[in-house]
């Protein structure tokens, strides 16, 4: 299953961690379940994993750490 939720099918994740397994579980690359939710745009398998206890860390210290540019700036953000 765990490869099915790296090829894109993040709604497995609720099925996986239901399963036993852990919110923090890793592919054979290091990469986390949060990591693969997050690479696929998958919010609602984001929340329920860090509600699970996985952590927002896991996205590493960049993706974590960006204040949005109208934060940083002061400036509004416009499309």
């Amino acid at each position: 299953m765990l490869e099915r939720i790296v090829d894109g099918r993040t709604d497995l994740v609720f099925d996986y961690v239901a399963a036993g397994h852990p919110s923090t579980t890793t592919d054979r690359h290091g990469t986390s379940l949060l990591q693969w939710c997050a690479y696929h745009g998958d919010v609602s398998a984001i929340r329920f994993l860090l509600a699970q206890g996985a952590s927002l860390d896991e996205l590493g210290e960049t993706v974590a750490s960006v204040e949005p540019l109208s934060m940083a700036t002061g400036n509004s953000v416009s499309s």
